[in-house]
């Protein structure tokens, strides 16, 4: 007898589905809503189909391929580039925000996929074997090709017309300086007007940059990344110098004149001699001596009581700022209002629910013992590269991918009690994550980082843009090598048998 079984996933499955269907919550991404699966038994057999809610064909690993939306909800690959959609979803009508083709795969449906393509499930198999990852890296590279190739069609034709408005314009500044010059020739003509003095000044920085020899670039792309070059023009590439020429048309090209000033001092840090003999900071002292303080930009270990006065004096221009002691509330609340603010290095108290919000406009920061609250304040860092956080002893937090740049370096503590939280924050920043460092133990079984499956729980974070993972070991002497290499270098490699395109490293090792 044939039985049809129809059933809707959301994002919190019971443990009863999660045997039923032989997934563990803690090893797949976000389960999709918009998955329909359909199960089919016929004595001792089960065929699993799982069905894209638009055009209603059967996901499969290529065209139809699934695809996450930020949304949660999931979609086959050739209906999320459909223009019809409005680049909103279709079940809860959220923009997508990203490029539709570097949405991320849908583990799951994926792990089902292969597995009905002919793997045992009785077997423990790698959630992507090397092939399947490489035929993915193909197929961007299709998808790449196609995308450069449809945009420089596009782009010749308008090339063309800059250009052309480009001479134009240059012929008309010809004649407006030659009418000039043969009016200001006769006699009793006027003095040039201040327009045509400002023409003059323009035609000749055009023709400084026309014949220019060197040339410095940096582009920054969405995600964080940036291009630099410095290039010395040669015979090929007039075509650049006539971009300079059309940024400098345009106001966006400016002049900058070089200044000359004697050097800064930009780094204050906090010495023995600059506490009193009951630990507080001396700060009259330290003001006192101006050319000391005036010009910091970096304020390194700093420590001892009443430090708040010397905190609103640097404020204003303060960059970098790293904190040696327990941060009190009272030195927090003081960061809280640095506007220029960019890295922070502090240590909580262990516990503490008081602390104020951290900076929003932070672009690297180091905590330890953070709280609830300041754990959040992560996700409304837009400019967060980097981060890098232990000994959080909070309840589990969310996080959800970022809607502009995303972490480009990131180190936990990946420990038992807090591996949802690590492990969804991980998951959030796989878009743009390069490098994770990531302390877990390789043999202490009764150690809180012992994790004998790092490698699947990684794999299932969609870190498709990970180069590199420093496995950090705890270490209470000076051994420069992993007691036991041995064993540390059977867990790289399996790591690495999950995760083959990046490299794995043993920070006392390597």
């Amino acid at each position: 007898m044939v039985s049809l079984v129809s059933v809707r996933y959301n994002n919190h499955l019971s443990s009863s589905k999660e045997r039923r269907f032989g997934l563990a919550s803690s090893c797949h991404p976000l389960l999709d809503s918009s998955i329909i699966i359909c199960s089919t038994k016929m004595s001792n057999h089960q065929d699993t189909e799982l069905q894209c809610d638009i055009c209603f064909s059967q996901y499969d690993l290529k065209s139809h391929r699934p695809k996450v939306l930020f949304c949660g909800h999931t979609l086959c690959k050739e209906c999320v580039q459909k223009p019809a959609l409005g680049r909103k979803c279709p079940t809860c009508r959220k923009d997508i925000v990203a490029d539709p083709r570097s949405l991320p795969d849908n583990n799951l449906a994926i792990r089902i996929i292969e597995r009905d393509n002919g793997a045992n499930p009785g077997k423990r198999r790698r959630l992507e074997d090397p092939k399947s990852q490489q035929l993915q890296q193909l197929q961007r590279g299709v998808d790449a090709g196609k995308n450069l190739a449809q945009r420089l069609i596009k782009v010749f034709p308008e090339t063309t017309k800059v250009l052309t408005r480009q001479r134009n314009t240059s012929i008309e500044h010809l004649r407006k300086m030659e009418e000039a010059l043969a009016n200001y020739e006769q006699e009793g003509a006027e003095d040039p007007t201040p327009k045509q003095m400002q023409l003059v000044a323009q035609l000749e920085d055009s023709v400084r940059l026309l014949t220019s020899s060197k040339c410095s670039v940096t582009v920054a792309e969405q995600g964080g990344a940036s291009w630099k070059a410095a290039v010395e023009f040669g015979e090929l590439d007039q075509m650049f110098r006539l971009s300079l020429l059309q940024l400098r048309a345009s106001g966006q090209l400016q002049k900058v004149d070089a200044v000359v000033k004697p050097p800064t001092l930009s780094i204050l840090s906090i010495e023995t001699f600059d506490l009193d003999e009951s630990g507080n900071l001396r700060v009259d002292e330290i003001l006192n001596n101006g050319p000391r303080w005036r010009n910091v930009r970096t304020l390194r270990k700093l420590r001892g009581q009443k430090t708040e006065k010397l905190l609103r004096v640097l404020a204003p221009h303060l960059e970098e700022l790293e904190i040696s002691d327990v941060a009190s509330v009272s030195q927090l609340e003081e960061v809280r209002k640095m506007k220029s603010l960019k890295r922070l290095l502090v240590i909580c108290r262990q516990d503490c629910d008081d602390y104020p919000d951290l900076p929003s406009q932070l672009e690297e920061l180091s905590i330890w013992f953070p709280s609830e609250r300041q754990l959040r304040c992560v996700q409304t860092m837009a400019s967060l590269r980097s981060l890098y956080m232990d000994f959080y002893y909070g309840n589990t937090v969310s996080f959800h991918p970022p809607l502009h740049g995303g972490l480009l370096w990131l180190g936990v503590n990946l420990n038992v009690p807090q591996k949802d939280t690590i492990l969804s924050l991980i998951r959030a920043s796989a878009p743009s994550l390069l490098e994770l460092r990531i302390e877990a133990d390789y043999k202490s079984v009764d150690s809180d980082n012992h994790f004998p499956d790092l490698g699947p729980f990684l794999a299932a974070c969609g870190l498709r843009a990970l180069r590199r993972i420093v496995l950090k070991r705890t270490s209470f002497d000076d051994e420069s090598l992993c007691l036991e290499v041995g064993d540390c270098l059977l867990q790289r490699r399996t790591v690495q048998d999950f995760l083959p395109s990046v490299e794995v490293v043993c920070d006392k090792c390597h």
